[in-house]
């Protein structure tokens, strides 16, 4: 199986950087944070909610539990 292709430190500096300047910053960096340091699969960060991340208090839980993703590939011609 191939590795899969990752950003350079250099690359990931710029894409943050470029999610910065987006209208929704926070949830930008943050989406690539996850796909990039977490390794989480974009399905999977797309699939979180705000209880899979934070506690009853507001605050960032310890890890993640993720449960099965399904693939959504609504008028998908393949």
């Amino acid at each position: 199986m191939k590795q899969a292709k990752t950003l350079t430190a250099q690359e990931l500096r710029h894409a943050l950087g470029q999610a910065a300047l987006s209208r929704h910053a926070a949830r930008d960096k943050a989406m690539l944070l996850l796909t990039h340091l977490a390794g989480m699969r974009v399905g999977e960060v797309a699939a979180l909610r705000v209880g899979d991340v934070l506690d009853a208090e507001g605050n960032v839980k310890g890890e993640l539990r993720l449960g099965a993703v399904t693939d959504r590939r609504i008028g998908a011609s393949w």
